[in-house]
């Protein structure tokens, strides 16, 4: 719907304050870019945890959702390992 809006006003001719955000010349080094970066590296880095079969991130255990989290890309894993969410596309393997 928001590129249909965002195309509509470009042929029209219009402003639209969402085109900055849209646009395929935008600049995406940004700050949270590096955080992101930096994150993702800890995460590799760390030894010692259950990994993510996805890309072998650190998984960290979230007890509000009784789940497995890998905070590199979302995946999310049950108490028993099951995959809950992607872009994992298998289960963990418990030891």
């Amino acid at each position: 719907m928001l590129s249909a809006m965002l195309l509509c006003d470009m042929v029209c001719g219009r402003e639209n304050d969402f085109a900055a955000a849209f646009s395929p010349s935008r600049s995406i080094v940004r700050p949270q870019l590096f955080v992101n970066g930096a994150e993702a590296a800890k995460n590799l880095l760390t030894f010692g945890k259950k990994r993510c079969p996805h890309l072998g991130c650190a998984l960290n255990w979230n007890p509000h959702e009784h789940s497995w989290d890998c905070a590199c890309h979302g995946s999310r894993f049950g108490e028993n390992g099951e995959v809950l969410d992607n872009p994992a596309n298998g289960d963990l393997k418990m030891k």
